[in-house]
C-alpha cells in the first residue's frame, strides 16, 4: 500500500515541481489565452461552449490538439508526450483530419485547401494535382495524427466513456492497489468529447442525468490520472441569444448559458464561451468593424478560469478555408479592416508578432456595454 504524505509534503512538492518548469504548458495558440489560462496542461478540465455553428469543434482542435501539438513537435515541452482520445461524435475521423490538415498545410505551404477541396465535394471543388501533391508531403503529418490521436465514434453513454477512457489510460500507465501509476507523469492525455448534447441516455436516465455521470467521472479520472486533460464541447442553450436578449445586449456568452448542460460548468477548471457578432447581424461589435470582418471575428470568451483571470474577451481572427485562428490587434490600430478577413497577413514577415508580443498587452478594460466582462486588447 503507497505511504501517505502530510498536506505540508504535498504541497511543497508541487511548489518544487512548478520551480522545475514542469507545470508550464503547451500552447494553444493564442498567447493572450496563454497568459490567463496557463497553456494546455494535464490535469486540468477544459469546456468549450457556443451557439450551432458558432466553430466550437474546429477551434476546440485548433487550440486543444493542433496548436499543443504542433508546439510539442517544435521541441517544447517534451516531456508532455501529448496524446489524445477523441470521441468525436458529429465529425469522423476523416474530417477531422481533414480539419487538422488544413491547418498543417497553410502554416507550412501558405495554401488554404479548404475540406471541399480536399474531399472534392461538389463538381466544382475537385482537388487539383497540384493540391494532391500537399496532401501527400503532408504524409508524416498524417501518420503523426494515426500514432497520437486515438478515437470512439459512435453512441456515447457513461458506461462507454469509461471503457473507452480505461483501455486508454491502460496504454500510458497501470493501475496499482486502486491508484493510476502513469508511466510518464508528466504528460498530457486530452480526452475530448465533440460534443455533450449527442450523449445517449441509457439505464433509464435523461439525458441531462448522462452528462452529469460523464463530468462527475470525467473529475475523478482527472485526479486519480494526473494527466488526463478533460475537454468538453457543449452547445449554448437555444435561447442564449434570444431576441428579447438581443433587444437589452446582453448578446455576450455568460455562465448562464451552460445552465442546462448540469455539472460542466462546475466541474470545468477553464470555461470558454465562442461568439459570432455577424451571425447575429451586428454591423460592429467592441469597435471592430463586423460589416467587413464578418464571419473572420470570433470573441473568445474566458468565463471561468480557476488559474487566472475570467470575465475577459479576446478578439480573434477566424479564417475558415485553412481553419485558422489568431489574436486581433486593438481596433484603434486596424487601418485596413479589409487586411483582416484574409490569413495572407500571418505570412507576411513581422506580422507574426501579433501573436507573441506579450508585452504589449494591456491591462483588461472595462467594457461599458452593461457587461461585467473585461476586454483583452
Amino acid at each position: 500500500m503507497a505511504e501517505k504524505i502530510s498536506g505540508l509534503e504535498e504541497f511543497f512538492q508541487l511548489v518544487k515541481e512548478g520551480r522545475e518548469g514542469h507545470n508550464i504548458g503547451l500552447s494553444t495558440g493564442s498567447p493572450k489565452l496563454d497568459l490567463y489560462t496557463d497553456g494546455v496542461l494535464p490535469g486540468t478540465s477544459y469546456l468549450i461552449g457556443g451557439a450551432s455553428g458558432s466553430g466550437k469543434s474546429t477551434w476546440a482542435l485548433w487550440t486543444y490538439v493542433y496548436q499543443p501539438l504542433m508546439h510539442y513537435l517544435n521541441g517544447d515541452s517534451p516531456e508532455r508526450d501529448p496524446r489524445w482520445l477523441l470521441f468525436s461524435l458529429e465529425m469522423t475521423r476523416s474530417q477531422v483530419y481533414a480539419k487538422l490538415v488544413s491547418m498543417y498545410i497553410f502554416d507550412n505551404y501558405g495554401v488554404e485547401l479548404r475540406f471541399k477541396q480536399i474531399f472534392s465535394r461538389g463538381k466544382d471543388c475537385v482537388l487539383s494535382d497540384e493540391e494532391y501533391e500537399l496532401l501527400t508531403k503532408s504524409t508524416d503529418f498524417i501518420r503523426i495524427l494515426d500514432e497520437r490521436l486515438s478515437f470512439y465514434e459512435g453512441s456515447l453513454t457513461e458506461a462507454v466513456y469509461l471503457k473507452e477512457v480505461n483501455e486508454e489510460l491502460l496504454k500510458w500507465g497501470k493501475f496499482e492497489n486502486g491508484k493510476y501509476i502513469p508511466n510518464n507523469p508528466n504528460m498530457f492525455l486530452g480526452i475530448m468529447i465533440d460534443h455533450m448534447t449527442l450523449v445517449k441516455a441509457s439505464g433509464g436516465r435523461t439525458k441531462k442525468d448522462e452528462i452529469d455521470a460523464i463530468s462527475r467521472d470525467s473529475v475523478q479520472i482527472r485526479n486519480n490520472t494526473k494527466i488526463v486533460s478533460p475537454i468538453m464541447i457543449s452547445q449554448f442553450n437555444r435561447n442564449a441569444n434570444g431576441q428579447e436578449r438581443m433587444k437589452q445586449g446582453l448578446q455576450d456568452p455568460s455562465m448562464e448559458d451552460y445552465k442546462d448542460s448540469g455539472s460542466l460548468l462546475e466541474d470545468s477548471q477553464v470555461a470558454i464561451g465562442l461568439f459570432s457578432p455577424h451571425k447575429y447581424k451586428l454591423s460592429t461589435y467592441k469597435k471592430y468593424n463586423i460589416k467587413i470582418l464578418e464571419q473572420c471575428f470570433i470573441g473568445v470568451f474566458i468565463l471561468k478560469s480557476r488559474f487566472g483571470s475570467s470575465d475577459l474577451m479576446i478578439p480573434t481572427g477566424f479564417y475558415g478555408d485553412c481553419s485558422h485562428y489568431a489574436d486581433l490587434p486593438k481596433p484603434e490600430n486596424i487601418f485596413d479592416w479589409e487586411k483582416y478577413t484574409s490569413p495572407n497577413y500571418l505570412l507576411e514577415d513581422g506580422v507574426q508578432q501579433l501573436n507573441v508580443e506579450l508585452n504589449n498587452i494591456d491591462e483588461p478594460k472595462e467594457i461599458d456595454n452593461n457587461s461585467n466582462l473585461s476586454f483583452i486588447l
